[in-house]
């Protein structure tokens, strides 16, 4: 259920009915949970946890590093739960130190196209 021209770090964990869409870019240290299903065109960066039967769309930029002056290249992460659905062109970025170096989305959210979590 990935596209042969989908590029998926061996580092990445992807768990079972995941499917990965066309031109799609799952980073290491990336965990996927079951029956998640990820668009054409999506980035996935590293330290990133994706719950269970998430529906991500096309374009969609998840776990880049937070958008914040004060981050220096430490470690961080972004956590989202189970049974999201992040629509087309959705950013969310990891978190900072100032916001204990973790982004978190929960469950059963609705995330319609532009949202933006720049980090914590």
């Amino acid at each position: 259920m990935i596209h042969p021209t989908a590029l998926v770090d061996p580092g990445a964990r992807i768990g079972s009915n995941v499917s990965i869409g066309p031109f799609s870019i799952i980073e290491a240290d990336v965990e996927v949970g079951d029956g998640t299903s990820i668009g054409s065109h999506v980035v996935i960066g590293s330290n990133t946890r994706i719950g269970r039967d998430n529906r991500i769309w096309q374009f969609a930029s998840i776990g880049a590093a937070p958008q914040d002056k004060k981050f220096h290249g430490e470690r961080s992460r972004l956590e989202i739960g189970d049974r999201n659905v992040i629509r087309e062109f959705v950013t969310f970025n990891r978190g900072t130190e100032d916001g204990g170096g973790l982004t978190r989305i929960g469950n059963d959210n609705w995330l319609l196209a532009y949202t933006h979590v720049a980090h914590d």
